[in-house]
């Protein structure tokens, strides 16, 4: 029998009593994690990690307070870290230069104050703008600490806007929308220095700031780099949307917000696609029929009271609304029943597909008379609220000639012309007719001779075309693919192009077809490098070949991304539209010769803006992504590039 030594026994007996010990301690540990409160846990969460930048790019680790370094949230990390830093969207064409130390500001204590660098009277309308500038401003960073309960201890903020044309309150395609952004920190007070030759360009570089000042939920306050200077300015003056509220409507409100979105990246143009067969919205006081007749209802309507108020709503923001009456196709619901007999052909025809592209069909008649005083019925509508003295967008796109050769009107004309009924020709010379007659009641409506817009179509590929439409009057918004031919013959005869090739641009592609099954026809999906990566110089260069000489790039007036709603309304807006056209922002501020890869950190920083301001922009990857950045790229599509 084996004895144990009374040393042996005492060695046991402690052993014992520390495994009994270490026992209560883990119970204790276990029982006090148990305890912690919610607001124990989201305290830890936020203590425990930090940002570090690691080659530009933000890495989240873990905190350790003994080591003497500062705790950096994900936002601040993000300003400090970059290249260049602050994760601006767009990115600045000229200098940025963003110093890495970070300062709290006091929502609470901001002050702005609007003056005139050439010391001239600002013009009543200008100042009205300015004003509200200055409120969104303010609301946008009060509202942002007030949701986080952040602290309202920092320094205070001084922004001074200098503008030296107080006077022109409409935004135009000529407008000068550069600016200068300068920050100082002195004795515990930011100054922030705003140049700019016109209100629009101030307004931008207001946007540009408020995307430098973020939540730290560090310090629980809002902070900004304390030193800063940037000068920006556009490549292309046409930086658009495209957006139909004919197939469904789409209500003001909505309207708002997506204007409001455009602006947060500096786009400037709203073309309003308002009216086609399906629909006609929009109140007509001059033939109030055609808003009778056309309106899917009586709360789905465009009152011109809401139209004017929309259109100051844009101008503050620093976006045009072209409206388009796209004619002689795409007319129907509100021209029938009330019109003159043959004023509207095939309208709702069946089969549809015998004469249109997509139900219900409808064209004009360009020989009816009373065509042409409708018309200026409409133009003058929308004269007085959208002002056409400058531009105006005519359409002009997919006119079925077989609709047109099954009126008695029409073949008729062409017979009394002595003209061949079976050559296409005739009925080019009718639509030429058509659109001669249509612009020069634009020039009456206006007193004017303004820009012109129309769609690609096979109009705009005949050889002829200059006599038809005038390359000093007409610019050309371009739907086909971004290499069709037809691009090369516009670009040598002169004509100024708004890319909307649907290959990278048309935002409904990628879904299911709605009058067949399968995908639509445009399919695929366009996601948001696509349209980053479509580089129009790039487009005329492989169109031209050894024609093209660098002056064609002039001819590039800008870009328009395009929604048409067949299966789009206010409640699926949002998702269809974001973030993907904060891509072609980019691309028309600022044309990168990076590739989409270098952007992309930047863009899901930008998508988070977005949801902030309330837009609920589709999600472009897990947020872990977002967190340690660089870590989530296919290094392999990096380097086909």
């Amino acid at each position: 029998m084996l004895e144990l030594s009374p040393f042996s026994t005492k060695s046991l007996k402690l052993l014992f009593f520390n495994f009994l010990f270490f026992i209560a301690l883990q119970l204790h540990a276990t029982n006090a994690e148990q305890c912690l409160t919610t607001e124990d846990i989201v305290r830890n969460i936020r203590g425990r990690w930090t940002y570090k930048c690691v080659n530009h790019k933000c890495h989240k680790t873990l905190y350790k307070a003994e080591g003497g370094s500062a705790q950096i949230s994900l936002n601040v990390c993000k300003l400090k870290c970059g290249d260049p830093p602050g994760a601006l969207w767009p990115l600045p064409n000229g200098h940025v230069s963003i110093h890495d130390k970070i300062v709290p500001i006091n929502p609470n204590n901001i002050n702005i104050e609007t003056m005139s660098a050439a010391n001239r009277e600002i013009d009543q309308k200008v100042g009205k703008m300015f004003l509200e500038l200055r409120k969104s401003f303010m609301t946008r960073l009060i509202t942002e600490a007030t949701t986080r309960d952040a602290r309202v201890e920092g320094y205070g903020l001084n922004i001074r806007l200098h503008a030296k044309d107080t006077t022109s309150a409409k935004p135009t395609l000529d407008m000068d929308e550069s600016y200068h952004l300068k920050v100082e920190t002195v004795d515990n007070r930011i100054t922030a220095e705003i140049l700019g030759p016109t209100y629009f360009g101030c307004r931008h570089a207001l946007e540009t700031l408020s995307q430098l000042v973020v939540y730290d939920d560090v310090s629980n306050s809002l902070v900004m780099p304390g030193r800063l200077e940037i000068r920006d300015r556009p490549v292309y003056k046409y930086r658009s949307f495209t957006m139909d509220t004919s197939r469904n409507f789409v209500p003001i409100n909505a309207l708002k917000r997506t204007i409001d979105g455009m602006a947060s990246v500096k786009m400037n143009v709203f073309h309003w696609h308002m009216t086609d067969s399906h629909s006609f919205p929009m109140e007509s006081k001059t033939f109030p029929n055609l808003t009778i007749y056309g309106a899917y209802g009586p709360d789905k309507i465009y009152t011109q009271k809401e139209i004017r108020d929309l259109v100051e709503f844009a101008a503050w923001k620093g976006v045009k609304i072209i409206p388009e009456f796209d004619a002689p196709a795409h007319t129907g619901e509100g021209w029938q029943h009330w019109t003159p007999k043959g004023t509207v052909i095939c309208f709702n025809d069946q089969p549809w597909y015998d004469h249109c592209v997509e139900p219900p069909c409808g064209q004009l008649n360009p020989v009816n008379e009373n065509v042409y005083k409708i018309l200026g019925g409409i133009q003058t509508d929308m004269h007085k609220l959208f002002d056409l003295s400058d531009v105006f967008h005519m359409g002009g796109d997919e006119v079925q000639f077989k609709c047109w050769n099954s009126s008695k009107e029409i073949t008729e004309f062409i017979q009394s012309r002595g003209w061949n009924q079976s050559d296409s020709h005739s009925l080019f010379r009718i639509w030429d007719i058509f659109q001669s007659r249509a612009y020069e009641s634009l020039q009456q409506v206006t007193n004017q001779s303004p820009q012109a817009i129309l769609w690609t179509s096979t109009l705009t590929e005949q050889e002829n075309v200059k006599e038809i439409i005038k390359p000093s009057q007409y610019i050309i918004q371009i739907w086909t693919t971004g290499t069709d031919p037809q691009i090369k013959d516009l670009v040598l005869n002169g004509y100024r192009l708004i890319f909307s090739n649907y290959d990278a641009l048309y935002l409904d592609c990628g879904f299911g077809g709605w009058v067949s099954g399968g995908n639509n026809w445009c399919s695929p999906y366009k996601p948001w490098q696509t349209i980053y990566s479509n580089d129009m110089v790039q487009l005329i260069k492989q169109v031209t070949g050894n024609e093209y000489r660098p002056e064609m790039a002039q001819l590039i007036y800008g870009a328009s991304a395009a929604l048409w709603t067949e299966q789009v309304d206010e409640h699926s807006l949002d998702g269809r539209l974001w973030p993907r056209m904060a891509a072609l922002a980019e691309r028309l501020w600022t044309n990168p010769s990076t590739p989409w890869q270098a952007a992309e950190e930047r863009m899901l920083q930008q998508r988070e803006r977005l949801v902030q301001m309330g837009i609920a922009a589709e999600a472009l990857q897990p947020e872990w992504c977002r967190q340690h950045e660089g870590d989530c790229p296919d290094l392999r599509s990096l380097n086909k590039h």
